[in-house]
């Protein structure tokens, strides 16, 4: 009886500091930013909508041939091909909503799970992304990419 006296002792006051400290950590959780509303495009595995953007985005020389750019400040990922033909995607993984990185080899990088898509269509090639990501309507005009 005494064994198991001294157990209950040693437990309680761990439970105890266990209770407080959830509670404490649920209190901060609560009022931190990371708990706001996001948008449908951050929503992980999600792939939410794409995002719409207006005016010019880039400019043709700034993307390069057979690869892209990633603009973080607006969500979108730019890819062209050989020529001038340009496509525009939601720049969000839609397996975790991580921000892809990059364009190499005709592909669309994301760095978070290694998730690739296909810079012509945005169709995921490789890792834990199933859905494509989400196109942009662009255009090229006078030099420039446009939003839609």
């Amino acid at each position: 009886m005494a064994q198991e006296a001294a157990t209950r002792r040693a437990v309680l006051p761990g439970l105890a500091v266990t209770v407080v400290a959830a509670a404490a950590g649920y209190a901060v959780a609560g009022s931190s930013s990371a708990a706001d509303a996001k948008p449908a495009t951050a929503a992980a595995n999600g792939g939410g909508t794409a995002p719409g953007a207006q005016g010019v985005l880039a400019q043709l020389a700034d993307v390069p041939q057979n690869g892209g750019l990633v603009l973080r400040d607006s969500g979108i990922v730019l890819t062209r091909d050989g020529g001038d033909n340009v496509q525009g995607f939601s720049a969000v993984c839609t397996h975790q909503g991580c921000t892809v990185s990059s364009v190499a080899q005709g592909q669309i990088i994301c760095p978070c799970h290694g998730s690739r898509f296909d810079a012509a269509t945005g169709q995921p090639v490789a890792g834990p992304a199933r859905k494509q990501l989400p196109p942009v309507n662009v255009s090229v005009r006078d030099g420039a990419v446009f939003g839609a």
